[in-house]
């Protein structure tokens, strides 16, 4: 049975429960989008923390709304971003997973577009819905991918269809990914929730310092890649982020400027 929900207060938008050995993280900000706010960032954080903490814990799942995983960065972050205050690299919370001391599996049973899926691709695993929509559609706003993407999407998607979605900027549905060879788990879409917490359970039988163990070794590799992508990709968003049209497109996309 799910333990009663807990979350760091204020931060209502992440909830964590546990199921068995299993602990379940859950975005779920219907108000904003499931976007990177501060509330959804701190909070999911704070939770793989406080999973990570406990001692019953083997594994993590990480999840979003039923129809939205995630929808990446706000309006008001991108617009900063193009106005030359911060930038992606000043905070790496998306790289969480990867330092989780255990395995993160992402439940992405809901559309997860730009950040939002670089974010479920900083998992040791991750389930996608053959319906739900998924996108690295930074280039749809005319600046170049950030977040370590430009390392994630060749090395999860493989080499050509990773490097298309983030030229194109398009939407993919699960099915066709699927279909395109990717070497990611697609599975109908009710089917998502169940596929990723049986996934997590199987891996929570060994003592939890061997599984400590493991997940340190093959996850070095993930954050000295990323880690060195996200400085490249810095440097690139420093003439990207300044296009006149970025602005534009930012502001255009979203329907008004963020103040």
């Amino acid at each position: 049975m799910t333990t009663a929900p807990t979350a760091p207060t204020g931060l209502s938008v992440v909830r964590l429960t546990w199921q068995g050995p299993v602990a379940v993280v859950t975005m779920d900000d219907p108000d904003g989008r499931n976007t990177f706010s501060a509330g959804l960032t701190s909070g999911l954080v704070d939770s793989i923390e406080q999973a990570a903490a406990d001692p019953r814990t083997r594994a993590v799942v990480v999840e979003g709304r039923p129809e939205l995983f995630c929808a990446g960065g706000t309006q008001r972050e991108l617009v900063n971003f193009a106005r030359g205050n911060g930038s992606f690299d000043t905070d790496d919370f998306f790289r969480v997973f990867t330092r989780c001391p255990l395995p993160v599996i992402a439940s992405v049973q809901g559309h997860a577009i730009g950040g939002g899926l670089v974010l479920a691709l900083y998992a040791d695993f991750a389930v996608f819905s053959e319906r739900s929509m998924y996108a690295g559609n930074f280039m749809k706003y005319g600046f170049t991918p950030g977040m370590g993407a430009t390392h994630l999407f060749p090395s999860r998607f493989g080499r050509e269809l990773g490097t298309e979605m983030l030229f194109t900027a398009r939407t993919y549905r699960g099915a066709e990914l699927r279909e395109r060879g990717a070497p990611v788990r697609v599975v109908p879409h009710h089917d998502v929730p169940g596929t990723a917490l049986d996934l997590a359970r199987s891996m929570t039988h060994a003592p939890r310092a061997s599984i400590e163990l493991l997940k340190r070794e093959l996850a070095a590799p993930l954050l000295a890649a990323t880690g060195e992508a996200v400085a490249r990709e810095a440097a690139l968003h420093r003439t990207s982020f300044r296009l006149p049209e970025v602005m534009e497109r930012i502001v255009g996309a979203y329907g008004a400027e963020a103040h």
